[in-house]
Formats: C-alpha cells, sequence, structure tokens
C-alpha cells in the first residue's frame, strides 16, 4: 500500500542528538524504539486503536527531488511515514504527534505535494493528506472493496467513542453504569452495521451510530433495531455530559419505567445473519 510521508528539515543545520530523540519518543505513549546499523525507528501505535505510523532516521536522504529545495532547509536523514488508507481521525492524531516533534527540535515538514519546505501547519498537512487519499483511492477504487467505508464525521464520532471508552468506564463505574463496546458486524449484502449489548434493568450508555441492539432478556439475547430503541426509551435517555453528541445515557431515575416499556413494546423482526467484521476495515 502507499505511504504518506513528511520529511522534517532544519534551518541551515543538520545536526539531531540521536539520544534526546530517542528520549523524546520514549516519552510519548505508544511509541516503541528499535535500530540497528541501517536505521532507528519509532513505531507509534494508537495507544486505543489498531493504527500505527512509522518515525525513521535513515543514513540517507529519503527525499525526492531533493535539489529543487530551498537550500535555507537542510534534510536531517528523519521521517514519518504512514500507509494512505489510515482514517482521517488517526491521520490527525498522527499529525499532532508530528507537531511536537517540530515544537521540541525546531523542524520543518516537506511532502511531495509540498512547493517547498514549510513550517508546520495542521491545516495545510491535512489538506494534502485529504488529497493525496482521495487521489489514490481514484486510482486505485478495487481496493474499497476490502473496507467498509462512511462518512467522515460518523467515522470520527465512532473512533472517539473507542478512543475514550476507558476513560467513560472509569467516569461511569461509581454510577454502576454499564459502558458497551461496539460490534461491527456485516450483513448478507456485505453492508456494515454497529451493535451493542445491553442486559435488561442494567444501567447503560448508548453510544452514537448504532445499528442493532443485542438485549439480553431472561436469559435470552433478542436482536433488536436500534431506532426503535431509543425511539421508544427517549424520554427516559440523557446526553452523556460534555462528549459526543447523540450518545445518550439511561440513568437510574427511569431505570424501572425504561424496562416495563421494553417489555410491552413490540418490535420488528430482525432476520440478518451477521459477521464479525474487524474495526481496521473501516474507512472514510
Amino acid at each position: 500500500m502507499a505511504q504518506f510521508n513528511v520529511h522534517f528539515f532544519k534551518e541551515k543545520s543538520r545536526h539531531i542528538d540521536i539520544e534526546v530523540v530517542i528520549d523524546f519518543f520514549e516519552n510519548i505513549e505508544g511509541v516503541t524504539t528499535d535500530m540497528d546499523e541501517s536505521s532507528v525507528r519509532f513505531l507509534y501505535t494508537h495507544p486505543h486503536l489498531p493504527y500505527q505510523a512509522l518515525f525513521i532516521i535513515t543514513p540517507k536522504s529519503q527525499v525526492p527531488d531533493i535539489y529543487r529545495l530551498n537550500p535555507r532547509f537542510l534534510d536531517v536523514n528523519f521521517h514519518m511515514e504512514m500507509p494512505i488508507l489510515t482514517p482521517n481521525y488517526i491521520a490527525k492524531d498522527v499529525f499532532e504527534v508530528i507537531k511536537k516533534v517540530c515544537d521540541k527540535f525546531d523542524f520543518h515538514i516537506y511532502n511531495e505535494m509540498f512547493e517547498d519546505v514549510l513550517a508546520f501547519k495542521m491545516e495545510l498537512l491535512d489538506k494534502v493528506f485529504h488529497m493525496l487519499k482521495d487521489a489514490y483511492v481514484e486510482k486505485n477504487p478495487v481496493l474499497l472493496n476490502d473496507y467498509f467505508v462512511m462518512p467522515t464525521d460518523k467515522l470520527t464520532a465512532i473512533y472517539r467513542y473507542l478512543d475514550d471508552i476507558v476513560e467513560l468506564q472509569k467516569y461511569y463505574k461509581e454510577l454502576d453504569t454499564y459502558v458497551p463496546k461496539y460490534h461491527f458486524l456485516s450483513v448478507e449484502n456485505h453492508h456494515m452495521t454497529i451493535g451493542i449489548e445491553w442486559n435488561e434493568q442494567t444501567l447503560t450508555v448508548f453510544p452514537p451510530y448504532i445499528d442493532y441492539v443485542f438485549y439480553r432478556l431472561n436469559g435470552e439475547i433478542i436482536v433488536l433495531v436500534a431506532e426503535e430503541v431509543l425511539s421508544v426509551l427517549d424520554k427516559f435517555l440523557t446526553d452523556v455530559p460534555g462528549f459526543i453528541r447523540g450518545t445518550k445515557v439511561l440513568t437510574k431515575k427511569w431505570l424501572r419505567k425504561a424496562h416495563k416499556v421494553m417489555k410491552k413494546y413490540k418490535f420488528s423482526k430482525v432476520d440478518h445473519t451477521f459477521t464479525k467484521q474487524n474495526v481496521k476495515k473501516l474507512l472514510d
């Protein structure tokens, strides 16, 4: 797969202290360091999601067309590479790491789409990444057969929920409230759906963009359409404070009434056959 590259430059100097760089990366959550005679590699793995980017120091320059660039800025043989088919939420997280690197070492950056070496600008880097990603997909549309594509705002909300789920679980632990994981599931027509589990008479958070609720009632699991469940429970649910729009919670005040309504309502029958999918199959 093609890579998105960001090269680091210094103004009027090539010097970088390898030991200082190693110490810097070792203090970033999710980074592992490896080195040999050919390179020093800092593998950044997102703390809560299964995506990676590689920061690598090499003996020789990896910059294409380097001789057309402003000679005031010198390549330090250090660059970042990340798969071009990286979700935008993850890419922005990696760009935050790049910003920290630039701030710490006074680096400028360069990508093949830039006219020249530039100071770090999040908006520009984000824009160029989107352009290259879109162009790559347009040129290689068959690659999308391996993914479930969804709008950026939807996938961003999903990833933020997954990113923050541990903190939510800590917050709601004292309130005896269940914070469910997403289940990513495909159905017969290769359509991606998202479900959560909910046990009867359990205080529960309902994350955004769910399609199905796997409701455990009297020891059995009943598959319910999430839109119907949320509609039935609407007056019993409140927004999770300071969190993603559309994230709701069933609180103790309404638990008993919600349970009664759930028992009485005639929900639509769901006949789908579900197949478990990996979160890395999602793409925007």
